[in-house]
């Protein structure tokens, strides 16, 4: 009987020893739970991409040496208070963290919501992708630096590409797109369009000389220098009583097309000089020619003088084209509606997958508590 406790006592002690080794082999996950498995690699990762992005904001500062890496003489940048574009002020490292948790939760809530959908990417894309991945993963260094702080190929391609691009892309589409839970009508996406995208076309010309001096005196660089010289009283008024032609010509029922031959006709020039684009233009727009181009009809063309000096100053034929004209181009075409549809809907996906994440209440593992941003600077010495 004495014995047979003893032989009992070896298994289990040798169970307990083989299922600890076991554990310690096992494949550790910053989150798996309901379907969805995300190795620890992937929250380093975005701890990485964090990491980075927190070095940018620390390189505003005037502590900061960028010879050194380090802020104040001889401490590293993650212990120095950084301010992000959202105003947000917290010590580097503490913010990296919070990011890469961050990060990791709009992970979870997209992986939740592909396979809520029931979505699907196509692999062959997927399997082009992740070439082009694993070139810049052997190439830029990326290897040699991430591998050593857990992350393989696979994971970084996952956390890149699979998750924020490719399922979340897919994801969005289920969510918006014919038939999903918050479709959005063909009539509401035209409306949105209409109202929020503007369509135009101008051509320019200077009115300035460039002339070329040559080498620079630095012998150390080949660039050379230039001297802009303004044009003659009589030749900028030129230019400027053309356009003004083409302005009325178009306004009196003529087409923007006929203005740019015109154009390449009276000036010879010799290739097509029109620059087409519909797109929404920010409130908040400094270009001067956006702004111009905000602030006219639908229907309208002008002529315009931009620079900020003689030296510089260019003149531009500017058409607002009725946006009702690319309705067809924009909301009848697969790739293009698109475009539109994230526009409409992309800050709404955003604001679901947070709450989604908060709903589930996700937090990373404990096994990413082994990992902290210093190691990426271990890495590179």
């Amino acid at each position: 009987m004495k014995n047979f406790s003893k032989i009992l006592c070896v298994v289990l002690a040798l169970v307990m020893a083989l299922s600890v080794a076991s554990c310690s082999l096992t494949k550790q996950y910053a989150y798996q739970k309901d379907g969805v498995e995300l190795p620890v690699g992937v929250y380093v990762t975005y701890m990485y991409q964090a990491y980075i992005e927190a070095q940018k904001l620390a390189q505003q500062s005037d502590l900061y040496d960028a010879a050194t890496g380090k802020y104040d003489g001889k401490k590293s940048f993650l212990k120095m208070e950084i301010t992000d574009e959202d105003g947000n002020t917290a010590v580097a490292e503490d913010w990296i963290i919070d990011k890469a948790k961050e990060s990791l939760q709009n992970a979870v809530a997209i992986e939740t919501k592909f396979k809520e959908l029931g979505c699907t990417v196509d692999q062959a894309e997927l399997d082009q992708a992740k070439t082009m991945y694993q070139q810049g993963w052997d190439q830029q260094g990326l290897k040699s630096l991430l591998e050593p702080c857990g992350v393989s190929v696979d994971s970084f391609f996952m956390a890149i590409y699979t998750i924020d691009v490719a399922d979340k892309d897919a994801a969005f589409k289920a969510e918006y797109g014919a038939g999903g839970p918050s479709a959005v009508s063909t009539a509401d996406m035209t409306d949105y369009f209409t109202k929020n995208y503007t369509s135009y076309k101008y051509f320019s010309a200077n009115l300035y000389t460039t002339e070329d001096n040559g080498q620079s005196a630095d012998t150390t660089t080949t660039q050379t220098t230039a001297n802009n010289t303004p044009l003659s009283e009589e030749e900028i008024k030129k230019y400027t009583s053309a356009f003004e032609g083409y302005a009325t010509d178009i306004s009196n029922g003529g087409t923007f097309e006929d203005a740019s031959k015109k154009y390449m006709s009276d000036f010879e020039v010799a290739e097509d000089p029109t620059t087409a684009n519909v797109e929404i233009i920010d409130e908040n727009a400094t270009d001067e020619l956006l702004k111009t181009i905000k602030e006219m009809k639908d229907g309208q063309a002008m002529t315009v003088q931009i620079g900020t000096d003689e030296n510089s100053k260019q003149i531009y034929l500017v058409y607002r084209e009725p946006i009702e004209n690319q309705i067809d181009a924009y909301i009848n075409n697969a790739e293009k509606s698109e475009t539109v549809l994230h526009s409409m809907k992309g800050e709404d996906f955003d604001a679901l997958l947070k709450k989604l994440a908060e709903d589930m209440n996700v937090q990373p593992s404990s096994a990413c508590n082994n990992y902290k941003p210093s190691m990426f600077e271990t890495k590179k010495k």
